[in-house]
């Protein structure tokens, strides 16, 4: 019987590394998971903050040259106004509130551009405040990732605010700019 138990008890023993290795291996291939979710996360992040980047520079610009285009190309005209020989008989003090109105569509473009800025660094700030866990999900918003995203809510709102008003701007000086021609009569 001794022979009996001391059997049952390698049996037992070699049962429970079984057990322990395969404890192990599942472990390390959740290690795995984790690790290709957190490179997964950051390349994304990466990508998302790469594309992001790339467009609000391009509306940004986009923003910034159509108004402020438009004051120098008005400030062209009202100067070719008044060199010219009409120059004595018609009232540019019409032309003053489109120029405002672009000149207005350039500093809200650069507005935009701060909160865009903001925006991002938000992005990088949130990005490196999340928990990366070693069991899924893998990665975890910490309290702060949380606040900073709401901050970055806010940048955004605020950077959109000012990239509309650069926007609607550009469309009150073109109305403007139409009426003061037909009240200036040329």
């Amino acid at each position: 019987m001794d022979d009996d138990k001391q059997a049952s008890l390698l049996a037992a023993s070699h049962v429970a590394r079984s057990v322990e290795e395969d404890a192990r291996a599942a472990r390390r291939e959740e290690m795995e998971h984790a690790k290709r979710a957190h490179d997964l996360n950051r390349q994304m992040s990466n990508l998302c903050r790469s594309a992001a980047l790339d467009s609000a520079n391009i509306a940004i610009k986009a923003l910034l040259l159509i108004n402020g285009g438009a004051v120098v190309a008005l400030l062209a005209f009202v100067g070719a106004i008044e060199s010219s020989d009409a120059g004595n008989t018609v009232q540019i003090d019409e032309l003053v509130t489109p120029i405002f109105s672009f000149a207005f569509g350039v500093g809200c473009a650069a507005v935009t551009t701060v909160f865009a800025y903001l925006v991002n660094w938000m992005d990088v700030d949130i990005t490196d405040s999340v928990k990366l866990t070693w069991e899924h999900p893998y990665v975890v918003d910490t309290r702060a990732a949380t606040r900073l995203g709401y901050i970055r809510i806010a940048f955004h709102l605020l950077a959109f605010m000012a990239g509309l008003l650069a926007i609607v701007s550009f469309f009150r000086g073109i109305i403007s700019v139409a009426e003061a021609i037909s009240h200036v009569g040329l």
